[in-house]
Formats: C-alpha cells, sequence, structure tokens
C-alpha cells in the first residue's frame, strides 16, 4: 500500500499550523512560545502527524530541529493548504455577512501622518459603512502591535527581522536634510559630510524608521550620528519641523513630511556631497500566523490597487 492510500481523510489544521511554526522557527520551545501552547502540546501535534503519516517530519538534535526529507515535501504542500484555507474562509465571510466592522491599523510616522489619512478617506468613499481604528508609534511599537496581536497590520518606515513576521513592499520615501531658510549652508550648493558635523542638529527617537535609514545610510560611510552634535531629541516628525523652523538645529527629514514647508519656504533642503540620496521603503507587516479579516483584507487589497494606479 502506498504513502498516499495511507494518510488520513482528516487533518487538524492546528497540527498543520504547529507543524508549519516548528519548521519556520527550528524549534518546539520557540514554536510553543509564539502559539501560546506548552511544549508538550506541540510535541502531541507532530506527533500525531508522524503516526498519521507513517513518516518521520523532523530530526532532532541538541541545538535544533530540521525537516527530514519527507518533511520539506510536506512544509510545502502544508503551506499551501493553510492558504487555501485562509482564502476560503475571507471569501465565506465576505459572502455570508458582507464587510462591516471595524479595522484596527497601526502606522509609524510617515506613512500614518502623511499617507493613511487620504488613502483612509477614499475607501470611507467607498465603503460608508466601514469603520478604521489606526494607532500611530514609532516603527518598534507598531511591530510589537502586530506581534501582541493589538492590530491586523502597521504599515512602518524600516524592516525588522522576526520569525512571525511577513513584510509587503509599499512605497518609497526620501529622507533629506533640513535647515532654517535663513541658515547659511542654505546658500551653498552643496555642503561636505565633514562640515555639518559640527552643527547642531535635532533627531528623532531611537526606535523610529527614519534614524534607522539615516544611521545605515551614514554607516555605508563610516559615519553614524553618535558622531554629530545632537542637542534635541524629539518624539514626533511635526515637533522635529518645529524645532527646525525655530532655528535649533538641522535635521533629518522624510521629504514627503516637509513638502508644504519646503514648498512655502519655510525650510530649505542641504543637498549632501560624497553621500547617495537617502531612500527607505514603506512596509506593510503582518503576522504571519494570523488571518485577515474580512476588513483587513478589504482594505490590503485597497491599498495594492491605489498603488497599481499611482
Amino acid at each position: 500500500m502506498s504513502v498516499v492510500e495511507k494518510l488520513p481523510l482528516e487533518i487538524d489544521f492546528r497540527h498543520l499550523e504547529t507543524f508549519c511554526r516548528i519548521a519556520g522557527l527550528k524549534s518546539f520551545s520557540k514554536a510553543a512560545d509564539d502559539l501560546f501552547l506548552t511544549q508538550p502540546t506541540i510535541s502531541g501535534h507532530i506527533l500525531s502527524l508522524e503516526k498519521s503519516l507513517s513518516l518521520r517530519l523532523f530530526d532532532r538534535t541538541s541545538r535544533e530541529v530540521r525537516l527530514t526529507k519527507a518533511g520539506e515535501v510536506f512544509l510545502e504542500y502544508a503551506l499551501k493548504i493553510l492558504s487555501s484555507r485562509r482564502d476560503l474562509l475571507n471569501a465565506l465571510s465576505e459572502f455570508s455577512h458582507g464587510i462591516r466592522g471595524e479595522l484596527s491599523l497601526g502606522a509609524s510616522t510617515i506613512p500614518g501622518e502623511y499617507l493613511l489619512p487620504r488613502l483612509m478617506g477614499d475607501f470611507k468613499k467607498e465603503h460608508p459603512h466601514f469603520s478604521i481604528s489606526l494607532k500611530i508609534a514609532d516603527t518598534k511599537e507598531i511591530v510589537q502591535y502586530v506581534l501582541r496581536d493589538n492590530i491586523e497590520f502597521g504599515i512602518i518606515g524600516a524592516k525588522l527581522n522576526h520569525p512571525s513576521l511577513h513584510y509587503e513592499k509599499y512605497e518609497m520615501d526620501e529622507i533629506i536634510v533640513v535647515a532654517p531658510p535663513d541658515h547659511p549652508l542654505t546658500r551653498r550648493r552643496r555642503v561636505n559630510i565633514e562640515e555639518i558635523l559640527k552643527e547642531p542638529w535635532i533627531i528623532r527617537e531611537d526606535g523610529s524608521g527614519t534614524q534607522m535609514a539615516v544611521e545605515k545610510a551614514l554607516r555605508k560611510k563610516g559615519k553614524s550620528l553618535k558622531q554629530f552634535n545632537v542637542i534635541m531629541e524629539m518624539g514626533s516628525t511635526s515637533s522635529l519641523k518645529g524645532g527646525v523652523k525655530a532655528n535649533l538645529g538641522l535635521a533629518f527629514l522624510s521629504k514627503r513630511a516637509a513638502e508644504e514647508e519646503l514648498n512655502h519656504g519655510f525650510l530649505f533642503q542641504v543637498d549632501l556631497e560624497g553621500i547617495e540620496p537617502i531612500f527607505r521603503r514603506i512596509y506593510i507587516v503582518f503576522h504571519r500566523a494570523r488571518t485577515l479579516s474580512p476588513i483587513g483584507m478589504q482594505f490590503f487589497r485597497f491599498l495594492k490597487r491605489k498603488k497599481e494606479k499611482d
């Protein structure tokens, strides 16, 4: 009798989810923590699968667990099954109940204050019965909200690696140096990075996507924000802009966030010599193990549709 003929008629979806999580984390204990289950429980899930299939799915060592050849084949199809199940449940839910209720989203400062409001307004016109709750915080906080299931998904300005997170690329954002209009550097065509180290600087707090992108760009030139004359740290983009306009110092800012002030001459862009333009990507971040609600799926599709039209 072949393995296919011996396959059980039913496989518990919870067991499939446990199997995929262990395969991704390469650890029974980490998978148990991530799924909020005990280690004996997830070990029981895998034992049940292996007995049903009459196949060994993992090789256990003292350091990690590894998929067997059979496990690698099983993982490929288990992921497809779980994905199809999510799509089916979402489609049935949309069909049965319509798309109603409230969606909880999170966003870091730039997408939350300068990208999402317009998109949420456009979406509201298409779905007037729809309600969105938006939390705005720095990138690290939004990631924690996703991991704790406080929000369905987040839109953030940096990618923080975590085995439970899945990222979709969305927008590009340029980060520039801005100065008050009467600053001497605004009369220069380009300024060497060495010249600006002694200038007073205002920066965002640790954990912001803007600061992560700036640090990454500076490292390529052997520099760090620690070498700058930082006189003040602020917790929001609007306070950063206010500080520059009040002549407190220079700042790295999202060009999207500074667009209105640049157009009206309240802020000026300072071009740096010897350093490439700083771009950072805006991401949509999800928890791998959680299925989007019909509301969440509809808004995610809307975001992708709007992006394709731009």
